[in-house]
């Protein structure tokens, strides 16, 4: 007999390549901290420039068009 559950593993985000700029406003902020804020599809980044990291917002389930900075 042949097992048919689902292997246990998951998928996790290294690194976004590029950004949405294509029909969408205020897409792009760069923070005190030097960070750089902008969004490619569903998922929100924030860039280090000086680390050369990147943060990932995850929690929208549809593309983000616009975005906001306080």
């Amino acid at each position: 007999m042949t097992d048919k559950t689902a292997p246990r593993c998951q998928l996790r985000l290294e690194w976004i390549h590029g950004y949405r700029g294509h029909q969408c406003r205020n897409n792009l902020y760069y923070t005190a901290g030097k960070e750089i804020v902008y969004f490619v599809a569903g998922v929100g980044v924030v860039y280090n420039t000086r680390e050369h990291t990147q943060k990932f917002y995850l929690g929208h389930n549809d593309d983000i068009i616009r975005c906001a900075m306080d």
